[in-house]
């Protein structure tokens, strides 16, 4: 198995609850190696980073937090990182579009996110 650059996430976890959105991915390598295996689907893949929109019941305000499981000096830490706004669009776009599971994951699940950059 030859080692490619990290490049990218894939989105490779959601969670959708009543107070709670969920979403988590992975780098394009673990997703690779997953998709490799034939048997896996990419949801077992490491998840390196997760965001979550949390609904406090006070109808003003929902509190936005990311976790991440990379550790300095990993590699996949600066894609990790670099890509919260994108991972925090797609939890906001689940919640204002009201989707269920089976729509987030139809919609989302898989999808590459990579940070682009605006040139002025």
């Amino acid at each position: 198995m030859i080692d490619r650059p990290i490049t990218h996430l894939v989105i490779n976890e959601i969670g959708i609850e009543e107070e709670e959105i969920l979403v988590g991915a992975t780098d394009n390598e673990r997703w690779r190696w997953d998709m490799e295996d034939e048997v896996e689907t990419g949801a077992n893949s490491k998840t390196i980073v997760y965001v979550t929109l949390t609904d406090n019941g006070k109808g003003y305000a929902v509190s936005e937090n990311a976790g991440f499981h990379a550790s300095p000096g990993d590699p996949t830490r600066e894609v990790a990182m670099s890509n919260l706004v994108e991972l925090f669009e797609i939890a906001w776009s689940i919640k204002n579009d009201n989707l269920d599971y089976k729509d987030a994951r139809e919609k989302y699940f898989g999808k590459k996110i990579k940070k682009t950059t605006n040139t002025m």
